[in-house]
């Protein structure tokens, strides 16, 4: 079995824990972690707005377009550089299972276990780096197990004040 609990918080050090990691890989689980058959999508719900017009992003983080279209479905775009072919997507396609973990911004620290998902559809796509270069990326879009508890979609789409 899968040891998280839906709509618990966890960090990237208590994933790796209860996965039982050989050692402490929190600090590379940016974005997307596989672990033997069980893959981890982190996402941040809502990125910070960059300042500096001179940059298209903030510290070299695109805005991916990661968002809940309604309570089952999910958009997610995976990293920049990495198109459908990458041993990047093929990590996330063919572990058998498949986790989303989110948290609403960079202030939070603990991820909301949102549960396991299927992927519907992953087509390459294109977007543009910070040097203004175009790289591959892969547009994907998940169909949540569960539907997202309704107040815990309402806190994440929420716009933040902070």
């Amino acid at each position: 079995g899968v040891p998280f609990v839906l709509y618990e918080q966890y960090s990237r050090r208590d994933v790796c824990f209860l996965m039982n990691c050989e050692k402490d890989l929190s600090s590379v689980m940016y974005g997307m972690k596989r672990i033997k058959d069980d893959v981890f999508i982190f996402v941040t719900y809502h990125k910070k707005q960059t300042k500096d017009i001179s940059k298209k992003y903030v510290d070299g983080k695109p805005d991916y377009a990661d968002a809940f279209e309604d309570d089952l479905i999910f958009k997610w775009d995976s990293q920049i550089g990495k198109g459908l072919d990458s041993s990047y997507m093929k990590d996330v396609l063919e572990a058998e299972r498949k986790h989303l973990l989110v948290k609403k911004s960079d202030a939070e620290t603990s991820f909301y276990y949102m549960g396991q998902f299927t992927v519907v559809e992953a087509r390459n796509a294109r977007k543009e780096d910070n040097r203004g270069r175009m790289q591959p990326i892969t547009k994907v879009t998940m169909k949540m197990q569960h539907p997202v508890r309704e107040d815990l979609l309402r806190y994440l789409q929420s716009n933040i004040t902070a």
